[in-house]
C-alpha cells in the first residue's frame, strides 16, 4: 500500500504525516480567564497538572517533549494537533490490515513541570495512594482514548526525545515495558463491537474537559477507564475475567458520584425481597432490621451500582438485531433485573469462584443479515460444561455489557465535566 493510498483509507489526505517543524507543540494562546479557570494542586494526576502547568506558562518554552506509541490492533482516522494544550495525538498509520497490534497512534508531549510543581517535592514517609492507578501519564491519556473511543489502545513507553541538546529529536529503543499482545480468534471475537475505525475527532471536546476537571474526580475517572481498558485487552482470550474488570469500571464510578443512601432495612427489602418476606414471617421487621445491618456494606454497594446504572442509562444500541428474541428490552425496570443480576454473578465470581455464565462469555449468536444478540442465552435453556443456564440467568452478552459500561462511563465524563 502506497502512502497516499495509506492517507486516504486513515483519513489524513491533505494532512502531512509529522509535524513539518519537527518542533514540540506549545499550547494555544490562552486568555487569562482560562488561566484563572484552573489552579494547581497536588492531588492531580500527571496528565492534568501538566496541562494546568502549561495554561499558566503559556509563553513558557517546554525543557523536553517525548513521543509515546499507543498500540492498537485497528486503524483511526485522522489526528489531533492542536487544542489539547501540550499534547498532541499524530495518526502513526500503520499499514496492516491482519488485526495484529501495531503502533496506531503516537503522543507527543511537552513537559510544562518543574522542580517547584508541588508534584516534584518530597513526599511525607507514609503511604499515600490518592492518585494510585498503575500507569504514568501517557497510560492516563491513552486510557482516557481507550474509552473515549471504543478501542483496545495502550501506551508504550517514550521512543523518541526533543530538548536542547537535540531539538528535532532523537529516537531510542529501549523499552522497559513489552509490546501488547492480543490473542483471539478473529474470525469469532467475542466483543465485535470493538472492532471499528473511529475518527480521533470522536473524542477530542472531551479530552479538552482534561484541564478543568475536579482532580479527584479525574482519578475515578481514569481508574474506571484503565478498568475498561484492561477489560477490552483481555476480553478474547479471558471473557469472565473481562466481566470482573468492566463491573469493576462502574463500581469505580459509583462510588465516587453516589453517596450511600437507603437504611439497611430498606436495601434488604429492595434488593432480597423474597429473604425479607422470610425474615418477616419468622421476625417481623426488627428481624429484616437485623439481618440488613448485617449486610448493609453488600447492599450499600449494589445499590450505588444500580443507582449509578439508572442516572447514566444509554440509549438502546444504534445496530441491534430486528429479531425481538435477540433483543434486550431497553427500559430500566427490565435493565434494573439485568445489572442486578451481572452484580451477583460478579459476587459469585469473586466470593464463591463460580465464573460468569458461558453463555455470556463467547461470540454473541448472530443469525446473517442481523445484528449480534443482545443476550446470553435466547433458547428455553442452555447446558455446557457441566451446568445449565436459563436466559434470566444469562440475560445479556459481555459484547452489548461492554457497551452499556462505555456509554454509562462517557455520559458520566461529561457529567463531571459540566461540574
Amino acid at each position: 500500500m502506497t502512502d497516499t493510498e495509506n492517507k486516504k483509507q486513515s483519513g489524513l489526505e491533505g494532512f502531512p504525516l509529522s509535524d513539518p517543524t519537527i518542533q514540540a507543540a506549545a499550547p494555544g494562546t490562552r486568555d487569562q480567564a482560562e488561566r484563572e479557570q484552573v489552579r494547581r494542586d497536588e492531588n492531580m494526576l500527571g496528565l492534568q497538572a501538566n496541562w494546568v502547568a502549561a495554561i499558566q506558562a503559556p509563553d513558557k518554552t517546554p525543557a523536553v517533549t517525548y513521543e509515546y506509541p499507543l498500540y492498537s490492533d485497528v486503524h483511526v482516522i485522522n489526528e489531533i494537533v492542536d487544542g489539547l494544550g501540550p499534547y498532541q495525538l499524530f495518526n502513526a498509520l500503520p499499514m496492516r490490515s491482519d488485526g495484529s497490534v501495531a503502533i496506531a497512534i503516537v503522543l507527543r508531549a511537552s513537559s510544562y513541570e518543574d522542580e517547584r510543581w508541588p508534584g516534584a517535592l518530597p513526599r511525607a514517609q507514609k503511604t499515600n495512594v490518592e492518585r494510585y492507578h498503575g500507569g504514568s501519564a501517557p497510560e492516563e491519556l491513552a486510557a482516557l482514548c481507550s474509552l473515549g473511543l471504543g478501542i483496545r489502545l495502550r501506551a508504550g513507553d517514550a521512543n523518541r526525545t526533543f530538548d536542547s541538546r537535540d531539538p528535532r529529536g532523537r529516537f531510542h529503543a529501549y523499552q522497559w515495558r513489552a509490546v501488547p499482545a492480543l490473542i483471539f480468534d478473529q474470525k469469532r471475537p467475542v466483543v465485535p463491537s470493538v472492532l471499528i475505525q473511529p475518527s480521533l475527532a470522536n473524542v477530542r471536546n472531551r479530552l479538552r474537559s482534561i484541564p478543568t476537571i475536579p482532580p479527584k474526580l479525574l482519578t475515578e475517572l481514569v481508574r474506571s477507564a484503565r478498568a475498561y481498558q484492561d477489560a477490552l485487552w483481555i476480553a478474547e482470550s479471558e471473557p469472565h475475567l473481562a466481566w470482573l474488570l468492566l463491573v469493576s469500571a462502574l463500581e469505580i464510578a459509583a462510588n465516587a458520584h453516589i453517596s450511600e443512601a437507603g437504611s439497611p432495612e430498606e436495601n434488604l427489602r429492595e434488593f432480597q425481597p423474597r429473604l425479607a418476606a422470610t425474615l418477616e414471617s419468622a421476625g417481623g421487621s426488627t428481624l429484616v432490621a437485623e439481618v440488613g445491618e448485617q449486610l448493609k456494606h453488600l447492599y450499600s454497594a449494589t445499590k450505588k451500582f444500580l443507582l449509578f446504572c439508572e442516572q447514566f442509562m444509554p440509549s438502546p444500541p444504534e445496530v441491534r438485531p430486528s429479531l425481538e428474541w435477540m433483543k434486550i428490552d431497553w427500559k430500566w425496570s427490565n435493565l434494573k433485573k439485568v445489572m442486578n443480576k451481572i452484580y451477583a454473578h460478579r459476587s459469585s465470581a469473586l466470593h464463591a469462584g463460580i465464573p460468569f455464565p458461558a453463555p455470556m462469555c463467547r461470540q454473541p449468536g448472530r443469525i446473517e443479515g442481523q445484528g449480534f444478540s443482545e443476550k446470553g442465552v435466547t433458547a428455553i435453556s442452555e447446558s455446557t460444561l457441566g451446568a445449565t443456564w436459563t436466559p434470566e440467568d444469562a440475560p445479556m452478552s459481555l459484547n452489548t455489557f461492554q457497551y452499556f459500561v462505555r456509554e454509562s462511563l462517557l455520559k458520566w465524563w461529561d457529567h463531571i465535566s459540566a461540574q
